[in-house]
């Protein structure tokens, strides 16, 4: 068998990049998508409109310093008489400054303090408020982006790890979803394959002939270079020695039949499909080698659920600095503001989490009035559309499944069909000049002639296949089968889809926020009871 590590490979690294940058030609020249192509027969295929353009949206996530950002482009709008955007942050300021206002008195009030307002009272409990808020906002940030990023571990000793089922580096970080790449990649597939779309529908929906016709222009160049070389490699005296008129036969004999030898090698594909094609190890490997790509599949999809994750912590960690700033009135110890610390840090990251995901099914409230869900289920139309062109687009690209057939674990499998189908449309041509063949150089010599064509045609599969990555990009229709299916499951389906991916790495989340949120604390309490803790006051 040809070794693998001798076949020219199709980039399936560019292929996004290189996606883009057909699209930003057609896009620059009219604002919507040109039709498509006429299938084989001249029968008419309708046009896929898409939501954006193709691969903006990894463009837009990796752009993206935080998670979240350009998430106003994302989902819905929501229609509604009050404008959110404006009034939500006017009327936390006016809490705010209500609150660090009414906090001036509280040292007048608790017989601290001869005058009112005081600059020092509401220094001193004004600011926790404002200051749970920041460590609510930042500790969410900083959690989100830490799920995501660095792509490879930056630190020291990564072997060295947290224990208690954790699994966490002790000198270093890498994202979580990066780190757990092979495990997160498997179960988005699994749950992919499962619900979604067969291999055998991805495949099925390509017309053989239209594929021959689509590299025939290929096939004349690529069969004479086979011809030529297995002819001087293994009968060398008889092929110097044959008439220019007697070449010219055979090559415009193996031409004239290379369509009809490449439909047929596609229609054995087709029906061989999950013999000679991976599709799972397609997508993990891809996923493994490009981490980038699973994490654009979470910040676009889940971009208006991160924008929700980051300003909640800002909200809510107020809230909760005014129950610790009330605390704070009548007990002040040092330790109480690192606990409050870890409490903002780790609430305002599980209600969040508890927020976006349930209750998976709509529920009503006050005799039917209000109905509530979470966040990422009711965006269920919006999201399907964004991952579908995010695996369209960037992880089962043409590029990436035709690879896998020359390339992936069952290569091998596909091997062997291109050489019977090969080998039979040799057989079928050589009816009339086979008996002279084998008199002048024996049937051993033949059997090597056939085989070195075989393998030469079998080396230039990939480029054969690169020929028709346009094409197929066109037949299958991923991305539209894609939105269409996932807009059609139930909430609780479709809840799984990207939830049960790191389901199970919440936990860390949600920890990284309650360390920072001690952190701040910390730093908090040696601001406001630095005697407590025998250091030199501030102020």
């Amino acid at each position: 068998a040809h070794s693998a590590s001798q076949l020219p490979s199709i980039d399936c690294c560019a292929a996004p990049a290189r996606g883009l940058e057909r699209h930003e030609e057609k896009f620059a020249k009219d604002s919507r998508m040109p039709p498509r192509r006429a299938a084989a027969g001249g029968s008419k295929v309708a046009p896929i409109t898409p939501l954006r353009p193709r691969g903006s949206s990894c463009v837009i996530a990796r752009r993206g310093s935080l998670p979240g950002a350009g998430a106003k482009a994302r989902g819905e709008p929501r229609k509604t008489w009050i404008n959110w955007e404006i009034w939500r942050p006017a009327l936390m300021a006016i809490i705010v400054l209500g609150t660090t206002y009414a906090s001036a008195f509280f040292e007048y009030w608790n017989g601290e303090s001869h005058t009112a307002p005081s600059l020092h009272s509401a220094l001193c409990f004004g600011s926790i408020p404002i200051v749970a808020a920041v460590i609510g906002y930042g500790t969410n940030v900083a959690a989100l982006v830490m799920m995501f990023y660095p792509l490879e571990f930056k630190g020291y000793f990564p072997w060295l790890k947290i224990g208690c089922g954790l699994d966490l580096p002790l000198f270093g970080w890498q994202g979580v979803i990066p780190m757990k790449g092979r495990q997160m990649a498997e179960i988005s597939v699994d749950l992919m394959t499962k619900k979604l779309v067969k291999v055998e529908e991805i495949f099925s929906r390509m017309s053989p002939e239209r594929v021959a016709r689509e590299v025939s222009g290929l096939l004349p160049d690529i069969l004479s270079d086979v011809l030529e070389e297995s002819g001087r490699s293994n009968c060398p005296k008889l092929w110097e020695h044959l008439p220019t008129a007697a070449h010219r036969m055979f090559e415009e004999k193996a031409i004239g039949e290379a369509e009809t030898m490449m439909a047929r090698c596609v229609a054995d594909m087709q029906r061989n499909i999950n013999d000679v094609f991976d599709l799972k190890a397609c997508a993990v490997e891809s996923l493994v080698a490009n981490p980038q790509i699973l994490n654009d599949i979470f910040l676009v999809c889940g971009a208006d659920e991160f924008d929700f994750i980051r300003t909640s912590g800002f909200y809510l960690g107020f809230i909760f600095g005014i129950l610790q700033m009330l605390v704070w009135l009548f007990c002040r110890q040092w330790w109480i503001l690192p606990s409050c610390g870890i409490i903002v840090g780790y609430y305002t990251n599980v209600i969040a989490l508890k927020v976006i995901f349930y209750p998976v099914e709509p529920r009503s409230i006050c005799c039917g009035c209000f109905k509530f869900q979470g966040l990422f289920l009711k965006r269920q139309k919006g999201v399907s559309a964004l991952y579908g062109e995010q695996i369209a687009e960037a992880l089962l690209t043409p590029e990436v499944l035709l690879n896998a057939l020359v390339q992936g674990p069952k290569r091998e499998q596909m091997r062997k069909l291109v050489f019977r189908q090969v080998g039979r449309c040799m057989e079928e041509q050589s009816a009339h000049y086979k008996p002279f063949f084998l008199m002048s150089n024996g049937a051993e010599n033949w059997a090597d002639f056939r085989e070195g064509v075989c393998k030469g045609f079998w080396e230039r599969m990939p480029r054969l296949l690169a020929g028709m990555k346009d094409y197929m990009w066109e037949a299958i229709e991923l991305q539209a089968t894609l939105q269409t299916r996932l807009e059609g499951l139930p909430p609780r389906e479709f809840e799984r889809l990207l939830h049960a991916v790191f389901e199970q790495d919440e936990i860390k989340l949600v920890l990284v926020g309650a360390l920072l949120g001690a952190i701040v604390g910390m730093l908090q309490a040696m601001a406001q009871t630095p005697e407590q803790l025998g250091l030199p006051p501030l102020f």
